[in-house]
């Protein structure tokens, strides 16, 4: 009798609750995933055939050779600094024998030229904005500067700026911003300072710079496209 009722009311119960609607899996389409979220394996096997030949993977082999960035300015035109330039000519005069006698010397004499080509507040800037990109991206960025005025305290005379940058660097990246009828690029050149070979030579049209966020966008564009560069 006990079984009989409770039977029943496990039966009137179950009438009373909603029915639960079961529904299969949402099937997944071929090639997609849901939003934020990628595959790992897929990813890296994109990134290692995009990277394979690349400027990046060669400078990672070569393991991080130091580099030095001038911004709107060769390497031939030389940095603020201590250089030899002036030129000190001494005549002298004397008798000898009883005969008047010239001679001359040339003395190479340093001086500092720290405040004859200053640059501008924007090259300061950019400059800045490339290195620290540079740097983001794991490229060994030295101080051109810094090297030579090293050099110069030993003393030792001729071309301070080439001896010291191929001391302590392996690479020169030169950046120019030009215009063109109007338009502005942005044109970098990586040279080899022991081989003189040119590495890399990557460009980026822009549509100018007007603000420091502009300036960081375009550090990232350009350096991204020079580590994306072929190397031969």
């Amino acid at each position: 009798m006990i079984k009989s009722c409770l039977f029943a009311a496990l039966m009137a119960a179950a009438a009373l609750a909603p029915a639960q609607q079961l529904q299969a899996p949402r099937a997944i389409e071929a090639g997609t995933a849901p939003a934020g979220v990628s595959d790992p394996l897929d990813t890296g096997v994109m990134a290692a055939h995009v990277d394979a030949g690349s400027l990046r993977s060669w400078y990672a082999a070569q393991r991080r050779p130091g580099m030095v960035l001038y911004f709107e300015r060769k390497l031939a035109q030389l940095p603020p600094g201590w250089r030899g330039e002036s030129r000190l000519h001494i005549e002298d005069k004397r008798l000898v024998d009883g005969k008047e006698s010239s001679r001359s010397v040339t003395v190479g004499v340093e001086r500092n030229v720290a405040n004859d080509a200053p640059g501008s507040q924007f090259a300061a800037l950019f400059q800045q904005s490339l290195q620290k990109e540079m740097k983001r991206e794991q490229l060994t960025v030295l101080d051109g500067s810094v090297l030579q005025r090293k050099l110069s305290s030993s003393g030792k005379g001729g071309d301070l700026e080439y001896a010291s940058l191929k001391g302590g660097a392996r690479f020169v990246f030169e950046v120019e911003l030009l215009n063109l009828n109007g338009k502005w690029e942005l044109v970098g050149t990586l040279k080899d300072i022991h081989s003189g070979a040119l590495v890399s030579t990557v460009n980026l049209a822009i549509d100018g710079i007007d603000s420091r966020a502009a300036m960081d966008r375009a550090s990232r564009a350009l350096v991204a496209r020079l580590l994306q560069s072929k190397v031969a």
